[in-house]
């Protein structure tokens, strides 16, 4: 059985719907727990909430300290009788970030962990081996990230962006990779080709959907009109 993880900010309460062997339905619950992992020193306890409603169950989440990773484990029943177990493991990161004025970001720490899974990125973002993501140095390097490509598209698009295409947040994980592992499988081939990319949008020639061109500046020099007069007074009369 594959052990599914799911990342929750600190803050947050989440709603998960529990299957047992791939089956929805039980008889019976019997125990539901969570124990931390114990990467996080005095780390808080996470608090799981379960509800059995017509055989379905469904556990609230929340609690736990930034940077722990915790095992939830429910034991019930099956329709068939049959004592069933089944794990969650649930990853605790403060995933709100900006940059240094202020900007929303591009790419989400949960986009990031998405697109590389958490097994990738904690090899990325744990210099240390602890086995947790250290959230400063991601953070540094989707901000670096977010700073070269806003270098490139500003010439041709008001930055930062409010719409992000999906190109963009692809370029900005990819040069936030490269700065995590850069000796990483792959990384160096998806480095050059995001960067190629960022130089076609920054010449016009790879346009980006939905953003926006930028305002044209006013000129500081004044136009002035003055009223003409004619170059021959008399209309050319007679000729």
């Amino acid at each position: 059985m594959a052990l599914e993880t799911i990342l929750k900010q600190p803050s947050e309460t989440i709603q998960r719907s529990v299957t047992f062997n791939g089956v929805a339905t039980i008889a019976a619950l019997h125990s539901v727990g969570s124990e931390a992992r114990g990467l996080v020193s005095g780390a808080a306890a996470l608090d799981v909430v379960s509800t059995l409603f017509a055989g379905a169950l469904t556990l609230a989440i929340s609690g736990g300290t930034d940077g722990e990773r915790y095992l939830v484990t429910a034991i019930a029943d099956d329709a068939e009788g049959d004592r069933a177990e089944t794990e969650l493991e649930i990853v605790v990161i403060d995933a709100a970030w900006s940059m240094p004025d202020g900007g929303a970001p591009y790419l989400s720490i949960a986009e990031f962990v998405e697109r590389f899974t958490l097994q990738e990125v904690v090899r990325m973002a744990d210099p240390v081996g602890h086995g947790r993501i250290d959230r400063g140095l991601l953070v540094g390097a989707l901000i670096n990230a977010q700073a070269v490509a806003d270098a490139h598209v500003a010439g041709r698009y008001t930055v930062p962006l409010v719409d992000v295409p999906f190109i963009i947040k692809k370029i900005v994980g990819d040069l936030a990779r490269a700065e995590l592992q850069p000796n990483g499988d792959g990384v160096e081939a998806q480095l050059k080709a995001s960067m190629r990319m960022l130089e076609r949008i920054q010449t016009g020639a790879m346009p980006i959907p939905v953003a926006t061109p930028p305002a044209e500046a006013a000129s500081d020099t004044p136009i002035l009109i003055a009223p003409g007069r004619r170059a021959y007074p008399d209309g050319l009369a007679g000729y």
